[in-house]
């Protein structure tokens, strides 16, 4: 397994199309050191560069130019597959973490088995079910009294629990959450919300979580990263941030960035 480790982002710039009259400027000289165990929540108006920004450090999008380091080691021209064993990731669509046409304890079965030798073996034994159970139980979803239902008859807030457990069984280096409430109901939200805190907490997982709802990164994580037209315009520590609401937060995007925030879905809880 991996372990958790820091993060480094040093002058990165993402160009799409460059050279062209459609040249677009996603991350512009963007400089960020994220230690070990930090939970940073990300927030910023669209196009900003937030997603842009996570898939550069999944090794999703290659850059245009500068670094991107983990515990150190220069991993800027390293692939997404070359990464992916040491970057959990949850999307915003509940399907994209989950085989749908699989059961419970064989989606399971492939993350638990994610960091070891690969070889024929059988996926799924009783011992490892009874570990499955173990795993499911803190969800308090009733998923480990359904191991052999197929994912896709499951809910969009069971599903995305699943998501989470599964990018961060094996203990990543880093993980990515990309707006993984957005689609969900308010109260299951929340309650995804709270199962994200108690699992980063517990494995000491270096974390970004990009969301456009500026209630959920005021309550959550050890720091508030606020982006526009791709770079850091704002970056605020725990104490820091806690003295603020939502209306402190778009004053400062306004002081910061000389314009309006763009607040659509930014106010939804």
């Amino acid at each position: 397994m991996s372990q958790p480790t820091d993060l480094k982002l040093q002058a990165v710039r993402k160009l799409f199309y460059p050279g062209t009259a459609n040249e677009v400027v996603a991350l512009d000289g963007v400089d960020l050191e994220v230690p070990v165990g930090q939970f940073v929540s990300i927030i910023g108006s669209n196009g900003s560069g937030k997603s842009t920004l996570l898939n550069t450090v999944a090794g999703m999008y290659p850059v245009s130019s500068g670094k991107v380091l983990l515990g150190g080691v220069d991993v800027t021209r390293q692939r997404e597959y070359q990464r992916s064993r040491a970057i959990g990731r949850v999307f915003q669509d509940p399907t994209a973490g989950t085989a749908p046409s699989m059961t419970i304890e064989e989606n399971l079965a492939i993350s638990f088995m994610r960091e070891r030798r690969s070889g024929l073996r059988l996926g799924v034994t009783n011992r490892r079910r009874a570990s499955m159970r173990a795993h499911l139980e803190p969800l308090k979803m009733g998923l480990e009294h359904r191991l052999k239902a197929q994912v896709n008859k499951l809910s969009g807030g069971q599903r995305q629990a699943m998501s989470l457990l599964m990018a961060t069984e094996s203990e990543p280096s880093i993980l990515l959450l990309d707006e993984h409430t957005a689609a969900l109901d308010p109260k299951v939200a929340a309650t995804i919300m709270d199962l994200t805190a108690k699992m980063v907490s517990e494995r000491g997982l270096t974390t970004l979580m990009v969301t456009h709802n500026m209630e959920l990164a005021l309550r959550y994580g050890d720091r508030l990263i606020m982006m526009h037209a791709g770079r850091i315009v704002l970056d605020l520590d725990q104490a820091q941030k806690q003295e603020l609401q939502v209306s402190d937060l778009i004053e400062k995007f306004h002081e910061v960035a000389g314009e309006a925030f763009a607040v659509d879905r930014l106010l939804l809880d």
